[in-house]
């Protein structure tokens, strides 16, 4: 994962965990503003109140179906983040600046004990803000500060022992709370950031382990999965499927003339060719070399109907393959054999569904032109006998294939 890439996904981080501690907060303060204005009711004029509770409760309804809003498209951009993350800024000092303005007209002077339940609710209220706004330095210190700075401000300037005592109080447990959300906003950071490292990693060992790393095509391994699974559905629904071997012509020799970073160029641009060939649902895969699989699914019920499916498949993709690459500064034409192996109704393993194909493949080869083979459901129930005969006659090229019942064969001209 690059640095930009990081940096977007852990200003994600942080907005979903502020999104997801906002809603209780807001509540929270909601209840806490409106428990002070009924304990503030026979010392501050009615009127101060109920236009300070009033705006404090919309603003927070605001930022409650704001933050909603956002919850709905958890997929964003490096610009929306930002965005979204300042709205949150903006709407969270909004609310500290709502704390201040009551700590100047509604601080009840006359009253000590009304004083002290003032002084206390703010202070739980910073200390809320350490656990549920850390994950975001700039949110909550900016938050400690609006609601703290005015009560110490009006301490500071009050008479007496007492009142410089708890000017210095104040002061030291603002410098606390900073230090603080410091230290816990480094240890969320760097918790996210060790979840999206392990995220990462553990993306990588899948991309190992179930695709190539040349094509990014699933390789051999996934395709078994997801051959089982079609083989699966295919016996339960009826619908046919058809699987698609191809062997690229003379690669050896692409590679042994131009070299074999040229050979893998050729690969990738054959994989994006076969993917744009097929449909989202279908399965292109690198099985090694340069043999590549197609898993065609949901095709007709109907058998003839699939072979035509099928076959319209093989020619579009012969088609796209006999177009000249561009590799590098080289201008390159290539050929490719395919062997089909349909699964309609087809009661059959996995692996003989890997295998068939392969043999319909070494003919078609060896006539150094384009070709693409059909194979029957049966010829995997052929008996061992006739089948190393048939693997000897294509090897020879002594066996023509059209004459066995189980296979058609065509030629693209």
């Amino acid at each position: 994962m690059t640095k930009p890439i990081k940096t977007i996904a852990i200003k994600q981080a942080q907005l979903k965990q502020l999104s997801e501690s906002a809603g209780l907060t807001m509540i929270n303060s909601t209840l806490l503003a409106i428990l002070l204005a009924y304990v503030l009711r026979d010392l501050i004029s009615n009127t101060i109140i109920i236009a300070w509770l009033f705006v404090f409760i919309s603003l927070n309804i605001v930022r409650f179906f704001a933050i909603d809003k956002h919850k709905q498209h958890p997929e964003l951009t490096d610009a929306m983040v930002d965005k979204q993350l300042t709205q949150f800024r903006i709407g969270l000092i909004a609310s500290g600046v709502l704390w201040a303005i009551a700590s100047i007209l509604m601080y009840p002077t006359s009253s000590l004990s009304h004083q002290t339940f003032f002084i206390f609710m703010l202070a739980g209220l910073s200390a809320g803000c350490v656990v549920s706004y850390s994950v975001d330095f700039v949110s909550a210190v900016t938050y400690v500060m609006l609601i703290l700075l005015p009560v110490l401000v009006r301490l500071f300037f009050g008479e007496g022992e007492i009142a410089f005592a708890m000017t210095a109080s104040v002061l030291l447990y603002i410098a606390f709370m900073i230090v603080s959300i410091r230290h816990v906003n480094r240890n969320v950071l760097e918790s996210i950031s060790a979840r999206l490292d392990a995220d990462e990693r553990e993306q990588e060992i899948k991309q190992l382990a179930f695709y190539d790393v040349l094509t990014n095509l699933p390789n051999r391994r996934l395709m078994h999965d997801r051959l089982n699974h079609a083989l699966a559905i295919s016996k339960r629904t009826g619908m046919g499927g058809a699987l698609l071997f191809l062997d690229l012509d003379n690669f050896k020799m692409l590679n042994d003339t131009l070299g074999h970073d040229t050979g893998d160029l050729l690969l990738q641009q054959v994989a994006r060719r076969l993917e744009a060939c097929v449909r989202s649902s279908d399965t292109v895969a690198r099985l090694g070399g340069d043999e590549f699989t197609v898993m065609l699914e949901d095709l007709s019920q109907d058998a003839a109907e699939a072979i035509k499916q099928a076959d319209a498949v093989a020619k579009q993709i012969i088609t796209r393959l006999n177009l000249p690459y561009q590799l590098n500064t080289h201008e390159h034409h290539s050929t490719a054999s395919i062997g089909v192996a349909m699964l309609v109704r087809m009661e059959a393993r996995t692996t003989s569904c890997l295998k068939t194909p392969i043999l319909p493949c070494i003919k078609p080869k060896m006539q150094a032109v384009t070709w693409h083979v059909f194979i029957g459901q049966h010829f995997e129930r052929l008996p061992i006998y006739n089948l190393c005969k048939l693997m000897i006659g294509l090897l020879m090229c002594a066996f023509p294939v059209a004459t066995h019942t189980n296979f058609r064969q065509q030629r693209n001209t």
